[in-house]
């Protein structure tokens, strides 16, 4: 290979990862702005699996909590999400959006 076609290879080579990183972020941008809301996510868990409000206690917290996040007047907390992430199976990348949080 003569020295002006490693030259093209290169720069063919750089066009094409700069292309498929931008596809690669396009994509990564359309995952999150299909995500579910954090809360009607958990609030379909609940309803698919049977659970009620007090089978989250020992995941969320106190019943006072679990009602203030269901109702959106209190945001989940890191420790909320790991253990909505782990007992439940939930994603991270759900419970950890911004969502909308009435406050009172």
């Amino acid at each position: 290979m003569e020295r002006s076609e490693k030259f093209i290879f290169s720069r063919d080579q750089d066009i094409l990862d700069r292309m498929i990183s931008a596809i690669e972020s396009a994509g990564e941008l359309y995952e999150r702005e299909n995500l579910p809301d954090p809360i009607e996510y958990l609030k379909e868990i609940m309803a698919q699996r049977g659970l009620r409000n007090m089978d989250l206690k020992a995941v969320i917290g106190s019943s006072g909590n679990i009602s203030a996040v269901l109702n959106r007047r209190k945001p989940l907390s890191l420790r909320m999400i790991r253990n909505l992430n782990t007992h439940l199976n939930i994603p991270a990348k759900i419970l950890i959006q911004p969502y909308d949080c009435r406050k009172f």
